[in-house]
């Protein structure tokens, strides 16, 4: 009698495991999808500005321990109420920061529909990004959201996606990329030269041309400073190895280039010092600010990574 009662009590204890296990597996198993996408819901891409036009896309990620059986369809929307969202969470009332909908003429969704085929992780939508004229001054969003789908779960924390279209040269990123700079300035009424070493932000502004601050004026981004302080460095857009640049204002500094100096001849080139090689600018001009007007001449270098120049 008592060898019947531990044999029962052994079948009930297994006949629980076993249902236990069950439902373990059908959790372990669930297959739970949304956009791949960063902690906040961004997600970057970066766009060379030396393409008329090039691809990005928008990833929806399958989870689960188990393959997908059948296809499963996701259709998107665009929600402009995500930028606001995005700009009250990050930046309250400041809205110098504010990121914006990137201009519809600059981008074209392929396709508002995203199939994550039976057996595979990942669905993909491209996005044609066209982004010359776009400012290095503004954080551009294409904001969607998952509108309804069939089969399997979302994830509510991933249902929305904030696409960040950022852009780059051959000479910098529109987000900023620091030169080391070895400036001589002088007041043109002194004789008398100042060295001025340091660092220098430069930004992506066209495909053949970067933004700088003449001499050492700090970089601010904000429109008044940039329109009334900030030039333009146009890179001569020829297969030669030493281009010849020209120096603009972007509004209204009075820059005037200083051209047949040989140490300073207005020119862009890759050097190579014998140590590392570099990309190089060589500078020489005038510039106002205020009552004082100024003599620039500087070099610009930054190393040059082959590895990023074949990303182009």
């Amino acid at each position: 009698m008592k060898l019947r009662y531990i044999v029962t009590a052994a079948a009930l204890v297994s006949l629980v495991a076993c249902n236990d296990d069950e439902v373990f597996e059908k959790e372990q198993y669930k297959n739970v999808f949304g956009f791949v996408s960063e902690s906040d819901n961004t997600n970057t891409k970066v766009v060379s500005l030396h393409k008329e036009e090039s691809v990005g896309y928008m990833s929806l990620s399958m989870g689960g321990s188990n393959p997908i059986k059948r296809d499963v369809t996701v259709n998107i929307v665009e929600d402009e109420s995500l930028i606001d969202a995005y700009n009250s969470a990050n930046f309250d009332t400041d809205v110098s920061k504010y990121a914006i909908h990137m201009p519809k003429s600059k981008y074209d969704i392929v396709s508002y529909k995203c199939v994550i085929k039976a057996g595979e992780s990942l669905g993909t939508i491209p996005v044609n990004i066209r982004p010359e004229g776009l400012s290095p001054d503004s954080t551009y969003f294409i904001p969607v959201r998952i509108d309804n789908y069939d089969g399997c779960e979302m994830n509510p924390d991933k249902g929305t996606l904030l696409l960040k279209v950022a852009f780059k040269n051959r000479w910098a990123a529109s987000t900023g990329t620091g030169y080391s700079m070895l400036g001589k300035r002088r007041n043109v009424t002194s004789t008398t030269e100042i060295s001025m070493p340091g660092t220098k932000t430069v930004h992506a502004y066209g495909h053949n041309s970067v933004r700088v601050m003449p001499g050492n004026e700090t970089f601010k981004a904000d429109k008044h400073t940039l329109e009334a302080k900030a030039m333009i460095l146009e890179i001569e857009d020829t297969p030669d190895e030493v281009k010849k640049v020209t120096i603009k204002p972007v509004r209204d500094l009075k820059v005037t280039q200083i051209d047949g100096d040989k140490f300073y001849p207005n020119t862009y080139a890759i050097v190579d010092d014998g140590f590392n090689v570099y990309k190089m600018f060589l500078l020489h001009y005038y510039y106002t600010i205020g009552n004082n007007t100024y003599e620039m001449k500087e070099e610009l270098r930054i190393k040059y990574i082959e590895s990023e120049e074949n990303e182009e």
